[in-house]
């Protein structure tokens, strides 16, 4: 028995039915079990590259948490510092003019300075700042930084 098959849209073959139909058959089983390894290939793929996916949510979060703590960790330390050299001028100073209600009345003005051309210059940048002539000025503050600077001039020089 003869068949015809169509190779393209212009012209056909006559195939017998025995040899060809096998070996199509088998080419499509073949076929049909290679495209099954491929997609379960692929499935296995997209599962591992969804796993890899969530670690790495989890892992950015973790560094997030870290992040936000460093940061935290950097601001107390920031104050501790300041704090530290407040006590450290405080400390040069003398004393640290506190009010009777303890109030503080101004170490921390010449923070840092070990010059006496420095102690002069800072002296003359407040009283710029805070001379009660300014807007923002404050005779109390005046004689605070004044009296410190007193103190300072005395001892460091």
């Amino acid at each position: 028995m003869l068949f015809y098959c169509w190779l393209d849209t212009t012209c056909f073959v006559a195939v017998e039915n025995g040899d060809h139909m096998e070996k199509d058959k088998e080419w499509l089983f073949r076929e049909n079990i290679r495209l099954k390894k491929f997609s379960d290939e692929l499935e296995r793929r997209e599962k591992a590259l969804l796993e890899e996916k969530k670690n790495f949510e989890l892992q950015k979060k973790a560094l997030e948490i870290g992040f936000q703590k460093l940061a935290a960790d950097k601001q107390q330390f920031e104050a501790e510092k300041r704090e530290a050299a407040y006590q450290r001028n405080a400390e040069k100073a003398g004393k640290d003019h506190r009010e009777g209600n303890g109030k503080i009345l101004g170490p921390g003005f010449f923070s840092g300075i070990t010059e006496k051309h420095a102690l002069k210059k800072r002296y003359k940048e407040l009283i710029k700042i805070y001379h009660p002539d300014n807007k923002n000025g404050d005779s109390f503050t005046v004689a605070c930084i004044t009296k410190e600077y007193e103190i300072l001039k005395e001892e460091l020089f």
